[in-house]
């Protein structure tokens, strides 16, 4: 259909028959709002790679172990992990080649600087090695690999049967999701708290990796340090410096373990997400696209990336101070994170302000959530395990991958399961209180038979637009519908045919015609509006000033209470009140929370008004 923006005269008196939109809808149904069970271990025996160390060589250097494992020098002498392994042929390491660019590397830049690392699995049930006791904290790593042996990974047999699925025909080593592990600032991955964290991801069916970045050897700037401004100002190049190395260093550490003769079996190079805690998260906001804050005066600079993560989740993620916001200026530099990110945040964080983190989540231009967590402050408590775990969970399986990495992007059944499920998800049982803040979807874009609703605002008189397509966006773009409209970054998926062909089963066969109208308005921008009811459809049809312009899109109805299928979203539809010029102006959104925001700001919300696909 061709569109044609012709200017049409519209009296004031029609915004108010734009309540009669309203009429017959069911009541607001959100689509987060079921509250789930804490889960507890994940089915899956776990091992963990060789990370002995000398007891006695720890002794002599007067050195604590947890020193070693920092990167805290001692009396001017560096202190690694390294130094102290028993059997490092077998432990995981990696070599890491830093950019010769003294500008901003002023420490390392042009040499190879090595970084140990450890990686927990699910392994077999008949796996007896015993669990090393570490020296110092006596945690223990489970079932840790021997020295000279190569680790016991899971075959895919025995995983479809720990799941309680068929295995018939299953043969070899299961290739499994691998999340790429980054601990908070000073801390190391085997550090209380964080090998917990760990073997409890990997319980759940994930190969975690995660490198020992050993900050002290780059800069000795703790985090609790970051807010003493005279401190930061006379070693920032050095803590910069610190946070360049930690997305390169996972990165190479990504790529040494697709190639490990040991675990790159166990790992599904397709399937590849990432976990960071504090300093952590901010470093998966990195490899993921957001650029960093490298000088005082709010420089902004890429820094490593890496296209291979789909989906990352940060615990207490560290974006910055409102003098110092870590991704530039306002943070700009986070604009350009267009995959998923889960950020789980405490209220009472002062060193992770989580004022901080939304306002990055805000600039992200892909699927985003924000969870708060009530009164929790920069930690990771026992009281807090079955939340952030669930959360994590749940997301890591919707983005990155289940069960052999069924993801969003695959569209087979195991995916829309995951998805359905975090779609529902509105908090955990037990625990600190939690609220969804940001709950942003963005399905995968350009796939048959889907068409994607792109959003545009409108800033002079703050109207919002569904273009039906990119080659419909495009023309908004160039100014067909008249300027000032400018993407949001959001979009819904809709269907493009009424029943699409189902072999793949992929697309809903219940989606029905969009009808789409537009008003001309004299002081401003056109108006859209669309719906999928019928009876709908013909009273606007009767409405003065407004044109019918047939069908835009197909997509699924809400039903009687408001719902849609599982794994689809809920659209909500909200209307202005007429404001603007008396102008009536609707906004389609399967955001929770930007229906939310839409509501304190004086919209009314309409209810359901369709489904989004996922």
């Amino acid at each position: 259909m061709r569109w044609i923006l012709t200017p049409m005269r519209f009296p004031l008196a029609l915004a108010l028959a734009a309540g009669l939109f309203a009429t017959g809808l069911p009541a607001a149904a959100a689509n987060h709002d079921t509250v789930v069970p804490s889960l507890g271990a994940g089915p899956f025996r776990i091992a963990c790679s060789n990370v002995a160390q000398d007891a006695a060589l720890i002794a002599q250097s007067g050195s604590n172990a947890t020193d070693f494992w920092e990167g805290r020098p001692k009396d001017g002498q560096l202190r690694y992990i390294t130094q102290v392994l028993t059997a490092p042929q077998t432990a995981v390491r990696v070599d890491v080649a830093v950019p010769d660019q003294s500008s901003i590397y002023p420490q390392f830049a042009g040499q190879s600087v090595v970084h140990a690392a450890i990686v927990c699995h699910p392994t077999p049930a008949a796996n007896a090695d015993p669990d090393y006791l570490l020296p110092g904290t006596g945690d223990r790593v489970p079932r840790m690999q021997p020295a000279g042996s190569l680790p016991k990974l899971l075959g895919a047999a025995e995983y479809f049967e720990t799941l309680g699925m068929r295995s018939e025909g299953r043969t070899g080593i299961a290739p499994l999701p691998l999340i790429v592990f980054s601990h908070g600032l000073g801390g190391s991955p085997i550090s209380p708290g964080y090998l917990q964290a760990m073997t409890d991801l990997a319980s759940f069916g994930f190969v975690v990796g995660a490198v020992f970045h050993g900050d002290p050897r780059f800069s000795r700037i703790r985090i609790e340090n970051i807010g003493d401004v005279a401190f930061l100002f006379t070693n920032f190049d050095q803590f910069v410096e610190m946070e360049l190395m930690r997305p390169l260093s996972l990165k190479a550490f990504t790529d040494e373990l697709l190639v490990n003769p040991g675990f790159a079996p166990a790992i599904d190079a397709n399937a590849i997400g990432a976990f960071g805690a504090s300093m952590g998260g901010q470093a998966t906001m990195n490899l993921l696209g957001a650029k960093l804050t490298t000088s005082l005066g709010l420089a902004c600079r890429e820094t490593t990336r890496d296209p291979r993560i789909k989906a990352a989740v940060g615990l207490v993620p560290y974006a910055g101070q409102t003098f110092l916001p870590s991704f530039c200026d306002d943070q700009s530099g986070a604009e350009e994170v267009a995959r998923p990110y889960l950020a789980i945040s405490g209220t009472a964080d002062s060193t992770a302000p989580i004022k901080m983190a939304e306002q990055a989540l805000q600039r992200f231009r892909g699927t985003r959530y924000l969870l708060a967590l009530e009164g929790v402050a920069h930690e990771f408590t026992p009281d807090m395990r079955g939340d952030v775990m669930t959360w994590t969970v749940a997301f890591l399986h919707a983005y990155v991958g289940g069960p052999l990495a069924a993801s969003v992007t695959s569209g087979d059944a195991a995916a829309r399961t995951d998805l359905a499920r975090l779609f529902r998800m509105a908090g955990v049982a037990g625990g600190p209180g939690e609220e969804l803040r940001i709950d942003v979807h963005q399905g995968p874009a350009l796939r048959r038979h889907v068409t994607p609703l792109v959003e545009f605002h409108h800033d002079g008189t703050d109207r919002y637009y569904l273009a039906p397509g990119e080659e419909r966006a495009a023309q908004v773009d160039s100014g067909a519908a008249g300027p000032g409209w400018a993407r949001t970054g959001l979009v819904i998926n809709a269907a493009s045919l009424a029943r699409p062909p189902r072999p793949a089963g992929r697309l809903p066969s219940a989606a029905v015609p969009a009808c789409a109208f537009r008003i001309a308005i004299a002081d401003g921008p056109e108006s859209w509006f669309y719906t999928t009811k019928p009876a709908e459809c013909e009273a606007v049809k009767n409405q003065p000033g407004w044109r019918y312009e047939g069908t835009a899109f197909h997509a699924v109805p809400v039903d009687a209470a408001g719902r849609c299928p599982a794994g689809q979203r809920v659209v909500h539809r909200a209307y202005n009140n007429g404001a603007g010029s008396g102008a009536p102006n609707h906004r389609y959104t399967s955001s929770d929370s930007t229906l939310r925001e839409m509501v304190r700001r004086g919209w009314a919300d309409e209810g359901p008004a369709m489904c989004a696909l996922p």
